[in-house]
């Protein structure tokens, strides 16, 4: 594994971890998660499965978590989508064909994947051939309302520059390990927790959850109570243009998952504008081990057998 140290425009410097191979994947995580999403250890790993199969397997850790930098002199750090959008990922991409030219694909986690058909309608960089999207929300509907409710109470981020929700896992997660209930309870929203081992639990929270800037929470705040994925000046809805996305794209959805329901990804799947796309929902009576839910799409109990080999398909 090779890692490096990019330079975005502003000043940022973020990190890239490389497994070398020949056609090239970028991995892109998800909100409050870091490179552990696709990297967590070697069984769960989606990129070392997909590198011990040829590919070359680059995988993004955005700013604001792991051994990311601010420019110097910056007090208050805060970022938004865009910022991981426009300043991270173009410096990402553009480093990674700078080593490997040949197309690539696009995998990405939750918001990972929104960055991925974001990428494709705002068009600041070379295109990938194909979109691949774990439990990635299209748009958002008014029926969710546990997370309309999250959105109205982490409005007092307001007054934070950060949330530190590594540091609340860590403390949290020994507390909850010693009752199941709680620990069910709290994981219902992150994934199914049935789905989860314990130590791949254990995992996630020691290396896995990151701290996050308030100005992404309440980005993503604003997109649930609005129902569409909006830039932070709102100024650009990201929704209404999805018939931008042209690319092929594998969207892979959890019975179970709360934060991007099947149902709803059904409800905004027309709108692309592909001429390809496959919408795959991992649950039990479709012949998988169980209803998947959101985090453990990638990390699940039988992950690596039942969901690795149908990314691994799709881009052969």
């Amino acid at each position: 594994m090779e890692r490096f140290e990019i330079s975005c425009k502003d000043g940022w410097r973020i990190q890239l971890k490389r497994y070398p191979g020949l056609r090239p994947v970028l991995f892109v995580h998800g909100m409050g998660a870091n490179s552990s999403n696709f990297d967590l250890n070697p069984k769960w790993s989606l990129a070392r499965y997909l590198n011990d199969r040829g590919y070359d397997c680059w995988i993004v850790e955005l700013r604001g978590r792991g051994r990311s930098r601010p420019p110097d002199g910056l007090r208050r750090p805060d970022w938004n989508f865009e910022d991981f959008l426009l300043k991270d990922l173009t410096a990402a991409v553009e480093f990674m064909r700078s080593h490997n030219p040949r197309p690539y694909h696009w995998i990405g986690h939750s918001m990972g994947g929104m960055l991925g058909y974001c990428w494709a309608i705002r068009n600041p960089g070379p295109q990938p051939e194909s979109l691949v999207l774990f439990g990635t929300p299209l748009g958002f509907d008014p029926a969710q309302w546990a997370l309309r409710l999250w959105g109205m109470a982490v409005q007092v981020h307001r007054m934070l520059p950060t949330v530190d929700q590594r540091t609340i896992g860590r403390l949290a997660f020994p507390l909850m390990n010693k009752n199941r209930r709680a620990l069910n309870f709290f994981l219902r929203y992150l994934a199914n927790p049935d789905n989860i081992e314990d130590q791949v639990a254990r995992d996630i929270f020691d290396r896995l959850v990151t701290n996050e800037s308030a100005g992404i929470i309440l980005q993503f705040a604003d997109w649930v109570r609005n129902g569409h994925v909006r830039s932070a000046d709102r100024s650009f809805d990201y929704t209404e243009n999805l018939d931008r996305v042209t690319q092929p794209v594998l969207l892979i959805s959890g019975e179970s998952d709360r934060m991007a329901p099947p149902a709803v990804a059904e409800k905004f799947i027309p709108r692309l504008g592909s001429r390809k796309v496959r919408h795959v929902v991992l649950r039990h009576d479709g012949g998988f081990s169980c209803d998947y839910g959101h985090g453990d799409l990638v990390l699940g109990c039988r992950a690596p057998e039942e969901v690795y080999p149908l990314v691994a398909g799709w881009l052969e």
